[in-house]
């Protein structure tokens, strides 16, 4: 994930304590992702120190700000009073190193950035209270912790915390004797289309070590965080004579900070299929109609090399 020029790492994909790290969270509610009313704040907690995360609680179910202040390793908070639809959300284009805030990437989405590389402290009150702490914005250490989110949702309701575990992993340094040469395979999942429905996109990943010399153990280090930067094209395969036989309608430029990648390297892009309604390729009659064959196309880095996969057709019907 590329944010405002700086590379993150996403929580599932084994991040190392000295990288800049999106603990994020989707919030649904009856199948749908959905916003929370408020988000008050996020603190990172030992998860040795609390194998049972509702110890941190009161007697109400609330994360008190003394218990952050005293026990929080890592802390981040929304502006103003939280409530999300007064702006207290940062812009992704506003991102600096070592931002304290909250971001949200689409509908349910929200993240906050654990800072390995150019960390900075929380030295302001907590949760709007009195209580004041000097919490960094980083983890220097390996380990499995708790990622707790205070939210109220909604808004007449009562702060509700949601407790998440995260992983920190050494970087871990790994040899070989030649240089690796790694063969890819991918694929699109999603063949079919209703048009108008906003659909996830799945392209899955494998990859193949062809060196002979490469141990099993080193392989598998390779197939947990391999693919960064990807982006994706999407275009239109017209038939009739009078179009143009190939238009864009989703470039690589468009979709480069819009790719998520999971754990196994499966790449999802988020396509609404309703914004083809009003697309200034079919206002200027280059589409024709718009349903039918398109194909798509996903470029990413792999060591030293930039992947361009053959194109991948799906039917939007």
């Amino acid at each position: 994930m590329n944010l405002n020029g700086f590379e993150i790492v996403d929580r599932a994909n084994r991040p190392s304590v000295n990288s800049r790290v999106a603990v994020r969270v989707f919030f649904m509610n009856d199948g749908s992702f959905v916003d929370p009313f408020e988000i008050l704040s996020v603190s990172i907690f030992d998860k040795s120190l609390n194998q049972y995360p509702e110890n941190l609680l009161n007697a109400s179910g609330y994360l008190e700000p003394a218990t952050i202040a005293t026990q929080a390793l890592a802390h981040f908070e929304t502006s103003s009073d939280g409530t999300l639809n007064n702006g207290t959300v940062k812009e992704l284009s506003l991102y600096t190193a070592g931002d304290n805030s909250v971001f949200k990437n689409g509908p349910g989405e929200y993240f906050v950035v654990l800072d390995g590389i150019s960390p900075s402290p929380w030295d302001t009150v907590i949760q709007k209270t009195e209580t004041q702490a000097d919490i960094s914005n980083s983890i220097q250490r390996t380990g499995e912790f708790i990622d707790a989110w205070v939210i109220k949702y909604p808004g007449e309701s009562n702060y509700k915390t949601i407790f998440n575990t995260l992983f920190l992993y050494d970087n871990v340094f790994y040899t070989t004797t030649e240089p690796p040469s790694v063969k890819t395979y991918n694929n699109l999942i999603t063949r079919n289309i209703s048009l108008g429905s906003k659909k996830d996109l799945k392209i899955t990943t494998e990859f193949t070590i062809e060196n002979r010399n490469v141990d099993q153990a080193t392989q598998n280090l390779f197939k947990t965080a391999l693919a960064i930067n990807p982006k994706l094209k999407i275009e239109k395969i017209n038939q009739e004579q009078n179009l143009p036989a190939r238009v864009e309608v989703s470039g690589f430029i468009d979709t480069q900070d819009l790719i998520r990648i999971t754990s196994e390297n499966t790449f999802i892009f988020t396509w609404d299929t309703e914004t083809l309604r009003q697309h200034p390729q079919l206002l200027a009659g280059n589409l024709g109609s718009m349903l039918g064959i398109y194909a798509v196309t996903l470029q990413y880095e792999l060591l030293n090399e930039r992947i361009v996969t053959p194109q991948m057709y799906l039917q939007l019907v």
